[in-house]
């Protein structure tokens, strides 16, 4: 027996139409007149102010408004091509999600292109209509740019400083094709449109500058005479009174009204248009009487939309080009602190080992000593063998105790040579002599060959900061002007600004700001303007610099613990991404535990990150820490050096290891394992590098551990169990982390052999 379902309809919710308020519709007002700006029979500003104005809740209001002005001066029968391009425009800016003035551009254009293609289907007269449908078209879309400009000016104008010249441009042209909108509306000669134009014209001169009132004027006379077809002649006869009114501007309103109307008489003889001369006078005056009677509080605040100028610092060059290179040098010297740092905390020389041969010591002791003796013959002839074993063996008893004394010379030797204490006196001093001059010229050549290396490396940094200056980067000055507009809407004042791109993509901005600005609006106007992704880097006397996101990042989690019975670890870990977008990771594991293999891997890891900081290679910066710590002599300083390099824009990564333990790198859902046979660094004077490069894509993990984690529970490295945990799947690297390093002291018993490091790394996308 079937179930008894009854049927359901459902319910179609018909969206609630919202009572506007009373300031969203002088959007509505101003589109009526704009939609009345015809041009040969077109109507080419309705579209494109619609949707540079579009507002959900008065979108139904905006399109009536837009047909009646296009009704009233195109007439009934222009209706319906507008109905459709104003409603596929409505249905566009209702449903489109990438709102980007590019795209909404071309959806007006588009929708104005729909509505003329429907009529010309109906009414096709000849190729000619193509040509105008598709000139409109492109015009709307222009427009829509335009008003876009000029929109902007009145978005949070309260936080403003000034415009830029292109919103002067575009407000002039959207306040001229507004005056043409009213056109037509006249009384005995008395004509609206050109007394607001002459109104906006004094306004123009009055406040800016001569340049900008000029342009203004120039705009303003060719939309508003387009309908007239005298476009070209009231360009200029506006653009000379609003050059003149502007001349006269010293003597405030009076003077830019004695100007204009003076530019007027003479413009208006001079293109021969004397019919027009009255009426023309007549519309200047009253405009100008408008203008002389504006209210003190409405003059101010138009004045506020000319005045506000944005006096942003402009930095020479010379100026750019010192304070970079002074950053640059400035790492560069923190760099040579640290190893001065590093080389005093030293002792001045280290104990080279030197030959075997004895024949030195021998022959000198003999000469000193036995040359004349009567026993020599048979001591170094007859029994040269037992000799040179007892010489061994007392040469053993210096290196263990220091000196050779009557107190611990072997009896045999005592009893059988005559000339013991002599000996024992003349052979402590060769010996001395002999261990000095080794040592003496093994320091030599070993600082020789250390400062050789400095000064090479050193050569090459600053031919690389040559190339750099020369054609290393560039100074993008459009986009410097592009961001002082931006921030300026943000309400923000910057006092300098520099814009650099350096041969990688990579942009450094560099801005002077107050004190109180959030650095989050910043990076949202610096984003927006360099279309990639900036973030704040480090404020340094007194500019805040901004560099642009790589390409990938990376997730990360480190876990230590140090060996049972020992306070401290002696791994050291430095993870850091330099100005580049190069993220490091360094592992030093110090010979034993505790506080003294701390000192050695925290010294080893500090002098790394200075270095790879400051703009040293890789392979430079392990090779001067190596001779660093070849010139330890007192204490000997070993430490096994892991190093990874991970480029954020390419994702190509470089694993440097000397002596290290093994790395897992899960790539393509396969774990490979990176490991060493070097060496730990500070044990040859030239050191021996395992390189494994590889270009990781998004997901892919790698795993950097110390011999702690290795050796867990075996005593030679095995790294199997790593590798099971790794392929498993794992939401974060902290929980990656914290499984690898309870597995391994679970493996020792749940006892810490040795000192424990992980770092657990994946590659994301931004």
């Amino acid at each position: 027996m079937k179930p008894n379902i009854k049927p359901t309809i459902k319910q179609i919710k018909i969206p609630h139409v919202k009572k506007p308020y009373i300031k969203e519709l002088v959007p509505s007002l101003l589109l009526l007149l704009v939609s009345r700006g015809a041009v040969m029979g077109m109507s080419p500003f309705a579209l494109g102010f619609f949707g540079a104005t579009y507002n959900k809740r008065t979108s139904y209001i905006s399109v009536l408004a837009s047909l009646v002005g296009i009704a009233t001066s195109l007439g009934i029968s222009s209706v319906p091509k507008y109905l459709i391009a104003l409603s596929s425009c409505l249905i566009f800016f209702r449903f489109n999600k990438r709102q980007t003035t590019l795209i909404n551009s071309l959806g007006v254009g588009l929708s104005l292109l729909l509505g003329g293609a429907v009529l010309l289907l109906a009414d096709f007269r000849g190729v000619f209509d193509i040509f105008l449908l598709i000139t409109e078209a492109i015009t709307s879309s222009l427009m829509y740019i335009i008003f876009i400009k000029a929109k902007s000016v009145t978005d949070n104008f309260g936080k403003r400083r000034g415009m830029t010249d292109e919103e002067y441009i575009a407000s002039s042209i959207t306040v001229g094709i507004i005056i043409a909108g009213m056109g037509g509306i006249e009384f005995r000669g008395i004509s609206l449109s050109a007394i607001m134009a002459t109104y906006v014209v004094l306004i123009s001169s009055l406040n800016a500058s001569l340049t900008t009132s000029a342009c203004t004027g120039l705009a303003i006379g060719f939309t508003t005479s387009m309908a007239t077809g005298g476009s070209v002649v009231m360009m200029s006869i506006y653009g000379f009174c609003a050059l003149f009114a502007s001349f006269m501007n010293n003597y405030k309103r009076a003077g830019c009204f004695i100007g204009y109307i003076s530019a007027m008489s003479v413009m208006l003889i001079y293109t021969q248009a004397s019919y027009s001369i009255p009426q023309g006078i007549l519309n200047a005056v009253i405009g100008g009487g408008l203008f002389l009677v504006t209210p003190r509080v409405v003059g101010e605040y138009m004045r506020s939309f000319f005045t506000k100028s944005m006096q942003v610092e402009a930095v020479s060059p010379t100026n750019r080009m010192r304070e970079y290179l002074s950053m640059r040098l400035g790492k560069t010297a923190q760099t040579f602190e640290s190893l001065y740092e590093c080389f005093f905390s030293m002792s001045e020389g280290r104990l080279k080992k030197y030959s075997d041969d004895m024949g030195i010591i021998l022959d000198e002791t003999a000469e000193r000593v036995c040359e004349d003796c009567k026993m020599c013959g048979k001591c170094w002839q007859a029994d040269f063998r037992k000799t040179y074993k007892n010489m061994l063996e007392l040469i053993g008893i210096i290196e263990s105790e220091g000196i050779l004394n009557i107190d611990n010379v072997p009896p045999h030797f005592g009893e059988k040579c005559e000339r013991t204490q002599e000996f024992i006196r003349e052979l402590n001093h060769v010996y001395e002599l002999y261990k000095r001059d080794v040592l003496r010229r093994g320091d030599a050549i070993t600082t020789r060959n250390l400062i050789s290396m400095q000064y090479d490396e050193l050569n090459k940094l600053f031919l690389g900061m040559s190339r750099e200056v020369e054609e290393g980067f560039d100074f993008i000055e459009d986009k410097e002007e592009e961001i002082v507009t931006e921030l300026d809407k943000a309400g923000i004042v910057p006092y300098e600004i520099s814009v650099i791109e350096g041969t990688a993509g990579v942009c450094e901005v560099y801005l002077r700001l107050p004190l109180t600005v959030p650095h989050a609006v910043v990076e949202g106007v610096l984003s927006h303007v360099l279309e990639r992704a900036v973030s704040f880097t480090e404020t340094e006397n007194g500019l805040s610099k901004y560099t642009s996101g790589a390409v990938y990042t990376v997730e990360k989690s480190l876990l230590q613990l140090p060996r049972d019975g020992f306070g401290v670890n002696g791994d050291s870990v430095a993870i850091f991404t330099t100005d580049d977008a190069k993220f490091y990771c360094i592992i030093a594991d110090g010979m034993g535990s505790g506080s003294e293999a701390q000192y050695e891997s925290s010294a080893a890891c500090r002098l790394l990150t200075s270095f790879l900081r400051a703009g040293f290679g890789i392979k430079t910066a392990l090779g001067v820490l190596n001779s660093s710590m070849c010139l330890n002599m007192e204490n000997e300083m070993y430490t096994t050096i892991d190093l990874l390099c991970i480029d954020l824009y390419t994702a190509q990564t470089q694993m440097y290891k000397i002596g290290s333990a093994e790395s897992l790198v899960l790539n393509n859902g396969e774990v490979k394992a990176v490991s060493s046979s070097s060496p730990p660094a500070g044990i040859l004077a030239d050191v021996r590098l395992d390189k494994k490069s590889i270009v990781l894509k998004e997901g892919d993990t790698i795993v950097m551990m110390s011999d702690g984690i290795t050796e867990s529970g075996c005593s030679v490295s095995r790294t199997d169990w790593v590798k099971k945990i790794m392929v498993k799947p794992h939401e974060d690297m902290d929980s990656l982390a914290k499984e690898i390093i309870d597995t391994a002291i679970e493996k020792n018993g749940n006892f810490a052999r040795d000192d424990m490091s992980v770092v657990a790394i994946r590659l994301k996308s931004l």
